[in-house]
């Protein structure tokens, strides 16, 4: 089995300790101040708290939509090899069937992830498309595209009689390229890959009327400590925020933990700020790991959100905690989203990427 406990400090009592320090330095959870507007205190999630927002967007879809769920109500170390780690459900009210889902990993936050189904890109543990349950629909076939490092970025599933309240689950190995070689799971289980670390992939979903929906991963709001994530796919979905941090170019190495989010958009969209701390694990990797790039990562540790609102200036100044919970650790990847009235999210924002000393 892969999907192992870290044989780390709970994610839980790191979050617990970063609460504390926020308390002694006498810091305001979550405080955005929005241009052009006066300053306003908002809500903060780290990731193993109670973030209440709605599971899927509540408002009723128009037209052709559809709902993929990665690895719910899992810890933060769950791996999509294991049974019913994809959800994919067809919403659509007007008779469309949903035919095909292409997932892109090659947007995802957590750089070199890839689909491995023949144990060559990542460790050597292997699992093609596993079809775990098919209720009311068929899966009619399945292919891989976007070459890399041995596995691949692009899986493409294609169905048969996907009706409205149909549902698919499936599992698939994915595995950071960094750790190829190495017998599963990887150093400190980083060859377990969750949907926490593939926010920001792509899926697009095409249906029988010749409609085609694209939208981004994104964690799931009542995510806690763990790893769920999802992507709602409907017509409308909010447009792509712009984050930039001041004063700095990312990626960058930092002393300071403390640092500021400019988000740019519509004024009065709400904005979703997230920052992933994720470590680097090579202990016992062929040649020190594989590819390593400056700034990569190949597991996330702590997830931490940020609320607020986008100002009359049409921009907001979200102040942020940097972490560095372990010596591997301290590689926080920052990226935004916006959430309209009912919950629904759009497009990731272009990660950012910070190391703190």
């Amino acid at each position: 089995m892969k999907d192992k406990h870290r044989p780390l400090i709970a994610p839980a009592l790191l979050g617990l300790l970063l609460l504390a320090a926020l308390a002694l330095a006498g810091l305001p959870a979550g405080v955005a101040r929005s241009e052009g507007a006066a300053p306003a205190i908002t809500p903060v999630s780290f990731g193993y708290l109670p973030f209440v927002r709605a599971l899927a967007p509540t408002q009723t879809p128009s037209n052709a939509a559809a709902l993929l769920t990665i690895t719910p109500n899992a810890a933060i170390n769950a791996s999509t090899f294991n049974s019913g780690s994809f959800i994919v459900e067809n919403q659509s009210l007007s008779g469309q069937r949903l035919t095909q889902l292409r997932i892109d990993l090659g947007t995802a936050i957590l750089p070199d992830v890839v689909f491995d189904p023949h144990g060559k890109a990542g460790d050597t543990v292997a699992k093609d498309v596993a079809r775990d349950q098919e209720s009311g629909m068929s899966l009619s076939g399945w292919s891989y595209e976007v070459a890399h490092d041995g596995g691949y970025e692009v899986l493409l599933l294609r169905f048969g009689g996907f009706d409205r309240g149909d549902r698919f689950k499936f599992s698939v190995d994915i595995d950071p390229t960094s750790i190829q070689g190495v017998g599963a799971p990887g150093p400190a289980e980083s060859g377990s890959v969750g949907g926490l670390e593939l926010v920001g992939a792509t899926v697009t979903a095409t249906f029988s009327d010749g409609a085609t929906l694209t939208n981004q991963v994104y964690r799931r709001p009542d995510a806690g400590a763990g790893s769920g994530a999802v992507v709602a796919l409907r017509a409308g979905a909010p447009e792509l925020p712009v984050i930039a941090i001041p004063g700095i170019t990312a990626p960058m190495t930092v002393s300071a933990p403390n640092q500021t989010v400019r988000v740019t958009g519509p004024a009065g969209r709400s904005v979703v700020v997230l920052v992933v701390e994720g470590g680097l694990f090579t202990e016992g990797l062929p040649d020190d790991g594989f590819d390593l790039d400056p700034f990569e990562a190949n597991s996330a540790l702590i997830a931490r959100e940020y609320t607020a609102v986008v100002g009359s200036g049409e921009a907001v100044d979200v102040p942020i905690l940097l972490s560095r919970s372990m010596a591997e650790g301290g590689i926080n990847t920052i990226t935004a989203v916006f959430e309209d009235s009912d919950g629904l999210k759009g497009l990731v924002a272009a990660p950012l990427v910070l190391e703190l000393e």
